[in-house]
């Protein structure tokens, strides 16, 4: 095994990139706060926030709206056509990868479970670009609608990486089956014998 063999798999630290008075700070859309707002927070303690977020959440939950600094994680804008060619949006190549994530999952696991649609995604850069993408799937067994997310390491006509999917953690999806019909059936011949 090489000694990087892996690394991807890593939680990314979070950094910062930029602090308002920067001659490079640029900010983005997704950062409403201001100078103005309260409480006022240090970069320092923006940072340490920042890096809570991450940790708590794997980098899949960060509420981008609590900053004025930049960071190494991003809020991807999936109306967008950043990492894409046009017509595409960056929306449709995540909602690709994310059904690619599903089907792998899907079959390591013997699952059915039914892309429905990418709510929201983060990224960062990882030799190319590492997305965090939340998404919604069907659980044919009952038909209800349960979070998913997936790691996948993406580079335009490059290479893609999956490196996970997983039910969103403190969800408590499990699976039992393509419809409960026939979980009832097999319980109640279970039942009868």
């Amino acid at each position: 095994m090489g000694e990087f063999e892996g690394w991807q798999r890593w939680l990314e630290p979070a950094f910062l990139l930029w602090e308002p008075g920067d001659r490079t700070y640029k900010r983005h859309s997704y950062t409403t706060r201001t100078e103005k707002d309260e409480p006022l927070y240090t970069p320092e303690e923006e940072l340490a926030n920042m890096e809570n977020e991450v940790n708590n959440s794997d980098g899949f939950d960060i509420n981008f709206k609590l900053y004025r600094c930049i960071f190494n994680y991003h809020l991807a804008n999936l109306n967008s056509h950043d990492f894409v060619d046009k017509p595409d949006t960056l929306r449709d190549s995540l909602e690709r990868l994310s059904q690619h994530s599903l089907d792998d999952y899907n079959k390591r696991n013997e699952t059915k479970f039914e892309f429905v649609k990418v709510e929201k995604a983060n990224f960062h850069v990882a030799a190319g670009i590492m997305f965090l993408i939340t998404f919604d799937v069907r659980d044919p067994y009952d038909g209800i609608i349960k979070p998913f997310q997936a790691r996948v390491r993406h580079l335009k006509n490059t290479f893609t990486e999956y490196i996970f999917c997983r039910p969103k953690p403190n969800h408590e999806v499990e699976y039992f089956g393509t419809v409960k019909e026939d979980v009832d059936e097999f319980a109640e011949k279970l039942r009868l014998e």
